[in-house]
């Protein structure tokens, strides 16, 4: 009786560990929060944005900012994903690899939520020459995590972008 109390106490915890965070990478995600539908969205200055790629890990560090940074090349990828622990960072170097950029469009990166939660989305727009990203509010946040969930948001824009 023990054995099985145990065991099923054991199960209980790695199903709520799990719950905090996920190391799979995130699916992008329309505004609303659903599925992408690979429908573009419009900033209302003209430009059309595919819906980004989220990418999320726990305990991957960074810091949350809403200016992206472009990943024109290889070598700019690998330079962004230093700044993360393994196995966050090689990852987040494969999640870039597999994102399709358009011909004339930038990819760029931006780290969206450092916490418990992994936004149901995000609103990429160009501000200031350059080009922010901004996590969707999460409608039920978890108020504790054992670990931090970093989540960045892969996606590729029009035109080149600013460093």
């Amino acid at each position: 009786m023990r054995r099985i109390l145990g065991t099923t106490l054991l199960l209980a915890a790695l199903t709520l560990l799990t719950g905090c965070g996920s190391d799979t990478p995130g699916a992008a995600r329309e505004p609303g929060g659903g599925p992408a539908s690979g429908r573009p969205c419009d900033d209302g200055g003209g430009d059309c944005y595919t819906a980004p790629t989220l990418v999320s890990g726990t305990a991957a560090g960074g810091e949350v900012s809403r200016r992206a940074t472009p990943l024109p090349d290889e070598a700019a990828v690998t330079a962004y994903a230093a700044q993360f622990s393994e196995p966050f960072a090689t990852k987040l170097t494969r999640a870039a690899t597999r994102v399709e950029v358009p011909e004339g469009n930038t990819l760029v990166a931006a780290v969206v939520t450092v916490g418990c939660d992994v936004p149901p989305g995000v609103d990429v727009r160009r501000a200031g020459g350059g080009i922010e990203v901004t996590a969707q509010k999460i409608a039920a946040p978890h108020e504790e995590c054992f670990a931090p969930v970093t989540t960045v948001a892969l996606a590729p824009v029009p035109g080149p972008v600013a460093g």
